[in-house]
């Protein structure tokens, strides 16, 4: 690395700061991909004019604190115009199974400032309840209803009730299916922060 970047330094403290957590945190953790966030963070660490040191010690609990699962969605976010739907198929063969989970990873990637998610609001009328035979009430009013059109055509001067029409609004949030849609229709956008962008940086190799 040292011949590949010649400002490199392994003796200044955020590096030596850095290293050490890594190790501790590495020594509680089995899963290749997060180790090799963690040996990435390092390295990035020895670069000058790299992330803020107290940036750089929330990103490193944020490794060990995430799954695989929140490293891979938050990479597939940030390369969403490398990807089509087969490709996200083949990165997350469970997702069918585990739309679920996903969609929490999502929210919690979300919550912590890494990705933003678009917050839709849907407005809808809701249906009137279906009536029953067995219900003589409901069969009566409707049999009212019509009795009172047949006399307003008669006498087009006699008002009519008016029902009140009922609406809902529902505020839904963006989740896998919003993104497999988007990129099944070659609409990719990205969701990625500021800080997002900051905390791939730091996890991804600086020699590649």
């Amino acid at each position: 690395m040292k011949q590949q970047i010649d400002a490199v330094s392994f003796d200044n403290p955020t590096f030596q700061t850095t290293f050490k957590k890594a190790i501790r945190i590495a020594e509680c953790e089995h899963q290749q991909e997060k180790l090799e966030a963690l040996r990435n963070a390092v390295l990035n660490s020895a670069i000058p004019n790299s992330l803020k040191d107290d940036i750089q010690a929330i990103f490193l609990k944020w490794i060990d604190e995430l799954t695989v699962s929140h490293i891979k969605l938050l990479r597939m976010l940030n390369y969403i115009d490398n990807y089509n739907e087969e490709k996200i198929l083949a990165d997350f063969p469970d997702l069918e199974e585990n739309r679920i989970f996903y969609n929490q990873v999502l929210k919690q990637l979300n919550y912590k400032g890494l990705i933003e998610l678009r917050e839709v609001y849907k407005t809808f009328e809701e249906e009137p309840p279906t009536i029953y035979f067995d219900n003589a009430k409901e069969i009566l009013k409707q049999e009212a209803d019509e009795i009172e059109s047949i006399i307003s055509e008669l006498n087009p001067f006699e008002p009519r009730r008016n029902y009140e029409k009922k609406f809902r609004t529902v505020k839904h949030t963006e989740n896998t299916d919003s993104i497999r849609r988007d990129v099944k229709n070659n609409f990719q956008k990205s969701r990625i922060t500021e800080l997002g962008k900051q905390f791939i940086q730091l996890i991804e190799n600086p020699l590649i």
